[in-house]
């Protein structure tokens, strides 16, 4: 039998047309990678991760880490329908920086500051 890991790794990046400006970047298109199915099917899906980029319109944020010359940024977004917090990590991407690269999302327990 063939483990949901090991079929996931295979699996493409899902493409959305999508507008938003995050960072000052005009983005036209989000990619979401399949990573999140590993561990956070239950409850994770790309409606969900789609509602977490639209969160991110207008705003810049600072860069969280760079790997390889890649810049990544994280953030944690709190959901008003349900009230859950979810972490999102993510990228840009292309020659214009036009699309946002989301490399993996989940939710987070709130903290109790």
């Amino acid at each position: 039998m063939l483990e949901l890991y090991s079929y996931v790794g295979r699996l493409k990046p899902i493409r959305y047309k999508f507008k938003l400006t995050v960072n000052n970047h005009s983005i036209t298109e989000v990619l979401i990678g399949r990573h999140y199915l590993e561990k956070h099917s239950s409850y994770m899906n790309d409606e969900i991760i789609l509602q977490l980029v639209g969160a991110l319109n207008g705003h810049i944020f600072p860069v969280d880490s760079v790997t390889n010359d890649i810049e990544y940024f994280v953030t944690d977004i709190e959901l008003a329908d349900s009230g859950k917090v979810y972490r999102i990590i993510r990228l840009f991407e292309g020659e214009k920086m036009e699309i946002l690269g989301v490399v993996n999302a989940y939710r987070r327990k709130r903290s109790n500051k």
